[in-house]
């Protein structure tokens, strides 16, 4: 890759890779966000609306990658990053279990996800 590429890319990383994660804030109007559209994947599995339902698993798979890496950059909040861990991977295999059509294995995730969030936040409120 000639020189100049690679100074493009660095310089471009540089300016944008803090960015992503900076502007996220692990607030009430966020988790009140996570929290209405999990209420909403609930119905929506409930009901076998796959559409529905992947739309919102992807958007809660985005939303804990977020979280996550919220927690990894306090630095000092190894429970905040294992819990954001945890309800990424349900909201995965939530997303996996709605494509699949397994709606079941969707609905128990979805409890589990649940609990993972109060849990959450009986720790960081």
């Amino acid at each position: 890759m000639p020189r100049f590429a690679v100074f493009l890319l660095v310089t471009l990383m540089i300016l944008v890779g803090p960015a992503g994660s900076a502007g996220y804030e692990v607030d009430a109007d966020n988790m009140r966000a996570i929290e209405d559209t999990m209420k909403s994947l609930d119905s929506h599995v409930a009901l076998k609306e796959a559409k529905s339902a992947a739309q919102e698993a992807k958007e809660l798979v985005g939303a804990f990658e977020q979280v996550q890496a919220y927690y990894v950059g306090k630095g000092d909040a190894a429970d905040g990053i294992e819990m954001a861990r945890k309800t990424h991977a349900l909201a995965r295999q939530i997303l996996q279990s709605v494509e699949a059509g397994d709606f079941e294995a969707a609905s128990g995730s979805v409890t589990q996800l649940v609990r993972s969030c109060k849990a959450c936040h009986d720790v960081y409120k």
